[in-house]
């Protein structure tokens, strides 16, 4: 699967085949009653609208949202702004790399180089030397910590580019470094609480035609998964601690606050109450900036976001 043509790349009356990774998929229907496809589709240099005016029917269930798809176009102009006129679309079923996917996502603005150097500079900072030994057996697994460095946090809430997994869990721990110090903890706990609270992900998600939700992930969750993980992992340190693990566990268990969002547990600990909030901060504030990268309906106000339901107003440089 190699890629050619990038949105950056495309101009008025250009034919385009190539592959595109669907962002937004909508059945909708014209004012003059005509069915058709409307389309948000990106790769690693932007988005761009898409329009499939013929074969709806049959086009319509070939391909789904979060599918990477190779499409036949052209490139037109509707209200002054590009978009693509498609008439075939075909989503691709084979497995992807992670080198493959750099083409339809961007790498974290850091670079994964960087918050890899950042992610052990944080261990560096845990005293303990059980909870060291946890990300000393992860990254003695590549599979495991390749996942881990180069997934994406989620498809399409927030941390959605390559790299995001680790940035989102770095980002936590940096504020968890500080928020001990004004208001208490043990740090190593929240530091690794942090590190490890979203490790399921890299069971939930998949490369598979875009990174996608696995069945595991499906039936599981990456509560369940990291649970399962970190049990894993645990298992092959000679003497871990119960208590330690069972406090891992927890964070793990209760980093989504409620069971109406997902956790078994509310945090019952300092430390797990810390990283709950630190992930819903880091999360919320990371989905909101990417949704004003690519969704905003004039220069102030995004449209609206499903998830978080609302619209978001962005400041600019003359309001200060």
């Amino acid at each position: 699967m190699e890629k050619g043509v990038y949105v950056k790349d495309i101009t008025i009356n250009l034919e385009v085949n190539d592959y595109f990774l669907v962002v937004k998929k909508n059945l909708t229907t014209s004012k003059n009653n005509t069915r058709y496809i409307s389309l948000l589709l990106k790769d690693s240099s932007g988005t761009i609208e898409g329009r499939i005016w013929d074969r709806v029917d049959e086009l319509e269930s070939k391909f789904d949202k979060n599918d990477i798809v190779f499409l036949n176009s052209r490139a037109t102009l509707y209200q002054e702004k590009l978009q693509l006129t498609i008439w075939n679309i075909k989503k691709v079923e084979e497995i992807s790399t992670v080198e493959e996917m750099r083409a339809f996502l961007p790498e974290i603005q850091t670079g994964i180089n960087y918050m890899r150097g950042e992610f052990h500079n944080i261990l560096n900072e845990i005293q303990n030397s059980q909870l060291k030994a946890i990300f000393e057996e992860m990254e003695k697994k590549k599979n495991m910590a390749d996942k881990y460095f180069f997934f994406p946090a989620s498809t399409n809430v927030h941390h959605m580019s390559i790299g995001g997994l680790l940035e989102h869990s770095v980002s936590m721990a940096k504020m968890g470094r500080e928020v001990v110090k004004i208001i208490g903890g043990n740090k190593d706990l929240v530091l690794a609480g942090c590190l490890l609270h979203d490790i399921g992900k890299i069971e939930e998600i998949e490369i598979k035609g875009g990174f996608k939700y696995s069945d595991k992930g499906r039936l599981l969750g990456h509560i369940v998964l990291g649970i399962d993980i970190l049990k894993g992992i645990t298992g092959e340190i000679e003497g871990f601690p119960e208590s330690l693990y069972n406090a891992l566990l927890h964070i793990i268990a209760s980093h989504h606050g409620t069971e109406e969002w997902g956790s078994p547990r509310k945090p019952m600990f300092i430390e797990a109450l810390i990283v709950h909030y630190l992930d819903n901060l880091d999360s919320k504030v990371m989905g909101v900036k990417e949704h004003m990268k690519e969704r905003m309906a004039d220069e102030r106000w995004t449209e609206y976001h499903r998830v978080y339901e609302s619209r978001f107003y962005q400041f600019i440089s003359e309001d200060f």
